[in-house]
């Protein structure tokens, strides 16, 4: 396994933004994994795991601890029967190939979700009326102390959220899938992604979804349309004008400047509609929103 320092962790995420890590490594197996978490709790570093890069935000002055994303064998996918056993950091989009060959219905969903099955764990991550939770038998965390077997119910998970923090990573999770022919798999999948490149700037760099939806009439994305804010721009970085609850990277955009677009989204929100929208993507490094 090998660790670098000082990796530019905007190299590995969609939106493009963020500074170093000041360690980073590429654990492929669970013993590499385990080694690298103990070697940061010797060191008192912090962790933290990155997937593909979306529904991150990263702090411009970087990360002050251990950056891992999960390869080789904490990547990999299997079936087994109708469970499909997956890696951490394997991507949904994989997943979704490997329980469509074996005709296993139940994972369309993330074909909408470009990410990692680690990152879904983390956050429950959810499209079109379905989520992590409706699925996922058990996930194997891992963290400073080895590995734990968790169920749903021991992972907290709730609306795009999970009980999991800094330091504990999802190093294989199973999901209880169906049988369903292939043909009803393909023509799901063909329709959600339709409508996600209808509604979505799927050909810019966006961290995914900025906000989460909140109890209220409006979406997050419809109530943020009608404060105006559409193509709303700071810096190198402005509020889609396709979604407005997506930040694309316009041009030479910093983690800065989409701070400052959400806290611009949360005051109109707040002022327009009486919400305090709460953020959806994750932070990593020394990010605050301001207070509204």
């Amino acid at each position: 396994m090998k660790i670098e320092e000082g990796v530019e962790l905007s190299r590995l995420t969609t939106l493009g933004t963020g500074g170093p890590a000041v360690v980073f490594a590429r654990p492929g197996t669970l013993d590499e994994l385990e080694q690298a978490l103990a070697s940061a709790r010797e060191r008192e570093l912090a962790v933290a795991t990155v997937g593909l890069g979306s529904n991150l935000l990263v702090a411009d002055e970087g990360y002050e601890g251990l950056v891992l994303r999960l390869a080789g064998e904490l990547a990999t996918v299997e079936i087994h029967d109708e469970l499909l056993v997956a890696g951490g950091g394997a991507a949904n989009a994989v997943c979704l190939h490997r329980a469509r060959d074996a005709e296993l219905g139940g994972f369309e969903f993330a074909c909408a979700i470009p990410g990692t099955v680690g990152g879904g764990v983390w956050m429950n991550a959810g499209a079109y009326g379905s989520d992590w939770a409706a699925i996922l038998e058990r996930a194997l965390v891992v963290n400073g102390d080895g590995p734990r077997w968790l169920a749903p119910s021991q992972l907290g998970l709730t609306y795009r959220h999970s009980g999991l923090h800094h330091g504990q990573v999802v190093a294989r999770a199973e999901f209880r899938l169906t049988p369903k022919p292939l043909d009803e798999i393909k023509a799901t999948v063909a329709e959600l992604q339709a409508l996600r490149k209808a509604a979505q700037p799927t050909n810019k760099r966006t961290f995914g979804s900025v906000f989460k939806n909140p109890d209220h009439e409006l979406s997050a994305g419809r109530m943020l349309e009608a404060c105006g804010l559409k193509g709303h721009r700071i810096g190198g970085a402005q509020i889609s004008p396709r979604h407005a609850n997506f930040i694309e990277n316009a041009d030479g955009a910093c983690t800065a400047d989409a701070i400052a677009l959400m806290a611009e989204a949360r005051r109109r929100a707040r002022d327009q509609f009486g919400v305090e929208l709460e953020h959806e993507v994750e932070f990593l490094g020394p990010i605050e929103l301001p207070p509204i």
